[in-house]
């Protein structure tokens, strides 16, 4: 396509963006850039860099909403943007929805998670102001199908699209050498969403029948801390499972990289994860904070390892088939340009 019929695409959202070490962005925006001109506004460092094709202007966090709303407004002049994309129907979705009505300009709504799930206290208001955007919107995108019914109940009459979001899965993918070693892992925050005491808990009923085994915990605030990207994933590939014992989810990343690397997974049913994790198939799914349930999966899946193996493949082929960095970018691109 030629770069004059591209469309100039404006993304705004608070996703901090460090453009030195997030490589991962190389690939999307590169992609991106075969059909669109993109255009990012977020949070970070330096104000402005041209990389991959795209222009990123970052605003520290402290100053991110005073000067935000001035940028959008500037940029979507002066680089005569046709679409914006906003990250979610809140504080991002109010400012798409002034540049939609004050400059006509198409909006794009995503949805990465369920919002009354930030602020459970404010929920009323949150869906106050969720439901006007998503009324706004010109196209709803969804991460996970979960989503999509949540959103349809307020915009039943929007094209909605699902797809998730971007993770560079071709150097898991491309990762041979697989093993599995007798830990079970848990990769994520120390947060109370994350479901870890129920994991802890499932591990301490099952652990005299597994001596050989051990819960390996990874991330900011857990016993083996926040890791470079490099050493979770040889972490992951030598793993037997992932466990995953989420309160709340949307469609976790750490489930496909684990996928692509051929490992069964452990997971609560809630939000997108039963997009992923097919029970009986690729992984197992139980009762969210149900630990008996919890445990008994772990029990039957590590006392078969031909089992773990076999649904391991299973998800690799899932990943293969519907996750891949191309289908990403065909997605995104088919959803702009519709």
């Amino acid at each position: 396509m030629s770069s004059k019929n591209m469309k100039k695409v404006l993304f705004i959202g608070v996703t901090k963006f460090n453009l030195t070490e997030n490589l991962h962005l190389k690939a999307k925006y590169e992609g991106l850039g075969q059909g669109i001109k993109p255009y990012v506004l977020a949070r970070g460092r330096p104000f402005h860099k041209k990389a991959w094709g795209t222009d990123f202007y970052l605003i520290p966090r402290p100053l991110f909403w005073v000067l935000a709303p001035k940028m959008a407004f500037w940029l979507c002049l002066t680089k005569k943007i046709d679409t914006v994309v906003v990250q979610g129907p809140l504080l991002e979705g109010l400012l798409g929805m002034a540049l939609k009505i004050i400059l006509r300009r198409e909006l794009i709504v995503e949805m990465h998670g369920d919002w009354e799930e930030r602020l459970p206290a404010f929920r009323q208001a949150l869906t106050f102001f969720a439901k006007r955007v998503l009324r706004s919107a010109d196209k709803i995108r969804a991460v996970a199908n979960y989503l999509v019914l949540k959103a349809q109940k307020y915009a039943p009459a929007k094209p909605y699209f699902v797809f998730p979001t971007f993770t560079d899965l071709n150097d898991f993918l491309a990762e041979t050498d697989v093993n599995f070693h007798n830990y079970i892992l848990f990769v994520g925050r120390n947060d109370r969403v994350k479901g870890i005491p129920y994991l802890v808990e499932a591990f301490e009923l099952i652990k005299k029948d597994f001596p050989d085994f051990k819960l390996s915990l990874v991330g900011e605030g857990l016993p083996e801390g926040k890791l470079p990207l490099i050493e979770v994933r040889n972490r992951m590939k030598n793993c037997y499972c992932l466990a995953v014992p989420s309160i709340t989810e949307g469609l976790p990343r750490v489930i496909l990289e684990a996928m692509a690397l051929s490992k069964p997974v452990i997971a609560s049913n809630v939000g997108g994860i039963p997009d992923l994790v097919k029970d009986g198939e690729n992984g197992f799914l139980f009762e969210v904070g149900n630990v008996e349930q919890l445990a008994k999966k772990l029990r039957i899946l590590l006392n078969n390892k031909e089992m773990a193996v076999e649904m391991g493949k299973r998800g690799r082929e899932l990943v293969q088939s519907q996750f891949s960095n191309e289908k990403y970018i065909s997605n995104y691109l088919d959803m702009i340009n519709s």
